[in-house]
């Protein structure tokens, strides 16, 4: 059974069905049902967004929880008498364009991590910190694994991904497009870089289940390893984007509000085909938006990384679990700080991103220590409570001072060290075509990914060792590049 992601409420001691889940905020309920928010026209912005709030929150929840009865419940509660006069605006809206947006701009929230997690892990001195070193590297494999599976999504709904296109390079430093206040960028290892890390990777909930000692036989291991429409229709590129900018801090809140933009197009597609809407799970979950080739999903088989699950897309169901499968390697599963409920040690207890970059910078693990000091009555603690467990040593000082966020144009007056900055952002480029060429459909392309990886490594540290001035050295800077 697949581990559940979301807290199960706001109020972490009820258990909602969807009925009571429905009944409170009865008043925008009421003012504004699911049939309303999708179809009527004369809907006024400010309903329309408390209305995308609430019911992105009912499905959500749900679904990404495998509460399929519940959902079932609560779609009838919504959809279970016929709509009198749905709106024309449903013909009017082309969902691809706009998928294509959102989709495109969450394979650039994946990629947007992965230059600076490889920065500062190359930028580590070889022989120390191995522990860091260790967890660094097996959070950018996930956010690799992450961007692949998205494009997973795109091509389940017919839309061709791109991710080594100039367009699709993320530049630094910058801010992820959501309502978020810091910046990102390629810096040298540093307490600095890992509490970027740690912003970029925050849960949505304020409080996560504290481990517990006694849930670890061995805990050994566990330590080494570590488009443009009618003015009428609200249902917009721009106004979908905008809610993402004002109400989503967090990049598990991006892929909550996009599950549900998918949802809301897989059930119009249902409602154009059958001319009715859809009565439960099984009758939304196939055909609609699903038209892409199976033939160019990328299949656990065909994934040479490591860390997480790879999942293919044919369906709705298949977009819940590659969801589920990213919003738990970042943020935590079922309530817990692991990326897999404990309870399924197929894949072991690894803990979630956020709490494997906290484990760095505070110097300690989380397994073995004490929390009844941050604990409530239910066993709940702040997300924000530091690791107390065995000391995890981190020498700061074994990394080299690369310049943050070097340029190639910075070594343009040392021909060598221009070259050698070329070459790597070559590497780099022949690294997202071989993923470009296995998201259309050439899957063993994604074994030479493999060999660039390798290459990068070498090509950045050798970078790293050279000064560039009297403070800093060279370094890497992922920049596009013309082979």
């Amino acid at each position: 059974m697949r581990q559940r992601l979301i807290n199960k409420t706001a109020q972490p001691q009820e258990t909602l069905t969807a009925g009571r889940m429905a009944a409170r905020n009865a008043v925008v309920t009421e003012a504004v049902s699911l049939p309303s928010l999708l179809f009527d026209s004369t809907l006024s912005k400010e309903d329309w967004t408390e209305g995308l709030k609430h019911h992105s929150k009912i499905l959500t929840h749900l679904l990404l929880n495998d509460q399929i009865d519940d959902f079932n419940a609560y779609l009838g509660s919504q959809f279970g008498s016929e709509v009198s006069e749905l709106k024309k605006g449903v013909n009017e809206i082309d969902y691809k364009p706009i998928l294509q947006d959102l989709l495109q701009t969450a394979i650039l929230i994946e990629h947007s991590t992965i230059p600076p997690y490889l920065t500062a892990l190359y930028s580590i001195k070889d022989g120390t910190n191995a522990l860091a070193s260790q967890i660094i590297r097996s959070v950018a494999v996930e956010e690799m694994l992450h961007l692949i599976m998205v494009c997973n999504v795109l091509n389940a709904i017919d839309i061709q991904p791109s991710v080594n296109k100039q367009e699709n390079y993320p530049t630094y430093p910058m801010k992820l497009p959501m309502n978020v206040d810091f910046y990102i960028g390629l810096e040298t290892f540093s307490s600095n870089s890992i509490a970027t890390f740690i912003a970029i990777e925050s849960p949505t909930k304020p409080l996560v289940k504290a481990p517990k000692y006694d849930h670890v036989t061995d805990s050994s291991a566990l330590y080494s390893q570590r488009a443009s429409v009618q003015n009428t229709n609200l249902w917009t590129l721009e106004n979908m984007k905008g809610f993402i900018m004002e109400n989503v801090h967090t990049i598990g809140e991006y892929y909550d509000v996009l599950f549900f933009y998918i949802v809301i197009f897989q059930i119009i597609a249902y409602y154009k085909e059958h001319g009715t809407l859809p009565k439960n799970f099984e009758e939304l979950n196939t055909g609609g938006i699903f038209t892409g080739k199976p033939s160019k999903q990328i299949r656990p088989e065909q994934y040479y990384g490591s860390g997480g699950k790879l999942h293919f897309v044919e369906a709705l169901d298949g977009v819940i679990a590659v969801f589920q499968e990213i919003k738990g390697q970042g943020e935590g599963a079922d309530d817990s700080i692991f990326d897999v409920d404990p309870s399924q040690f197929e894949e072991g207890m690894e803990l979630a991103h956020y709490f494997r970059f906290k484990e760095v910078f505070h110097e300690h693990f989380y397994l073995g220590g004490n929390y009844e000091p941050f604990m409530d009555e239910n066993g709940m603690m702040p997300v924000t409570t530091p690791p107390t467990g065995k000391a995890l040593p981190v020498e700061w000082d074994e990394a080299y001072p690369m310049k943050p966020n070097p340029k190639v144009e910075d070594y343009i007056k040392n021909k060598e060290l221009h070259a050698q900055g070329v070459e790597f952002n070559k590497t780099y480029r022949r690294l997202l075509d071989a993923i470009q060429s296995a998201v259309e459909g050439n899957q063993r392309e994604l074994e030479k990914s493999i060999m660039y990886m390798y290459a990068l490594k070498e090509q950045a540290v050798n970078l790293m060792k050279q000064p560039l001035d009297s403070q800093n050295n060279a370094g890497p800077t992922f920049e596009y590049t013309d082979l």
